[in-house]
């Protein structure tokens, strides 16, 4: 039985033809000022051009995408000249062109079914921060992330409540404590406090849910235990699952991060016995496939870490490449209800390649 994420992703390129062009670009690990972006972008469009000229969704997505346009650290985008989708991946995924192929959809679908890979949110009172956690290294995404600081928000409340409900405080006696004194119309000081303290967390939950991927189903909370708690309480009825770790204070937030995933194990499955993959394509499309086991490796993604290369020319998967075999038998395994299950290769000594439990 396919999850609902299968489901959704089954629904999205099941009118897919196999004349898709399928187009994956990271975002730069550095920006110098955008310079890298319009390099990488350049050579995207020059590829798309010679190899696929009449992608218009594509070519006309790419010429007015910007670097702040990035969500997240990569996008996808699929066109077959009648259906065309862009996506935004959490991870970097190799910089990657096909045609005349299925959608390329392994990158994604590895991007969306990762249990190693979590958004981090930093709640503080003060200026909350993104982050996001792969592989034991947490990288700073505050630049993706809208968001109003705590006394912003509290300086437009303050606006607010001399419009309403006007200050109470008055001359010498207004300069002499410098606080605002409520009307009695109003509310005290303390329930005018947890109405900024909602309004703060409201405005940064919205702010989350503009910056990560659609695709996004969890959010982990950082922070003192009382104000996690309570952004989590406003955050519940999101589309996130949230989960709350607790870590005081702002330094080293980074280190706290990893600290907070140190235990975390990828779940792993008993591999079933090889089969060649001419057999499993032809059991993927007669929906002989139950479950579909791939290696991490072919996912095309990219490991996040300090020191990240850049990638600035695309690589091309020819008809017949063993990445474009392998993506046929995955797509045709979920659109046949098959569930899709990643695996790494080096922990069951296991050479990398197709498994899969076979129906019948």
């Amino acid at each position: 039985m396919t999850t609902p994420a299968l489901e959704e992703f089954k629904q999205t390129f099941s009118e897919f033809s196999d004349k898709t062009v399928s187009v994956y670009i990271p975002r730069p690990a550095v920006e110098t000022g955008g310079e890298k972006w319009r390099i990488l972008r350049k050579n995207v469009i020059d590829a798309v051009e010679s190899h696929a000229p009449k992608s218009s969704f594509i070519l006309e997505r790419l010429a007015n995408f910007e670097l702040a346009d990035f969500r997240a650290n990569g996008i996808a985008l699929f066109d077959d000249g009648e259906h065309h989708r862009m996506a935004h991946l959490s991870a970097r995924p190799v910089a990657s062109i096909s045609t005349d192929e299925p959608p390329f959809i392994l990158p994604l679908l590895a991007d969306m079914q990762s249990h190693s890979t979590h958004w981090v949110l930093a709640i503080t009172k003060g200026k909350p921060k993104l982050f996001l956690y792969a592989n034991g290294f947490a990288k700073d995404m505050t630049d993706r992330l809208d968001a109003p600081g705590y006394r912003s928000v509290e300086a437009r409340r303050q606006i607010q409540d001399d419009v309403f409900f006007h200050s109470g405080s008055r001359g010498r006696e207004a300069a002499r404590d410098g606080q605002p004194m409520y009307h009695s119309l109003g509310s005290d000081q303390s329930e005018e406090r947890e109405k900024t303290d909602e309004a703060f967390y409201h405005d940064v939950f919205n702010a989350v849910e503009e910056a990560l991927p659609p695709q996004t189903q969890s959010l982990h909370v950082i922070g003192e235990e009382g104000t996690v708690g309570h952004f989590a309480s406003i955050a519940a009825n999101g589309r996130f699952d949230i989960v709350q770790h607790h870590a005081g204070g702002q330094d080293d937030l980074e280190a706290k991060i990893v600290d907070a995933f140190k235990d975390e194990t990828s779940p792993e499955t008993d591999l079933p016995a090889p089969q060649p993959v001419p057999d499993l394509e032809t059991a993927a499309r007669s929906g002989q496939i139950g479950t579909l086991y791939v290696p991490t490796v072919h996912a095309l993604l990219e490991e996040m870490h300090e020191n990240a290369d850049e990638h600035v020319k695309l690589r091309d998967f020819p008809e017949g490449s063993d990445e474009m075999s392998d993506n046929r038998t995955a797509m045709l395994a979920i659109m046949n209800g098959a569930d899709i299950m990643w695996y790494t290769a080096e922990r069951h000594d296991a050479v990398a390649e197709l498994r899969a439990d076979m129906r019948w």
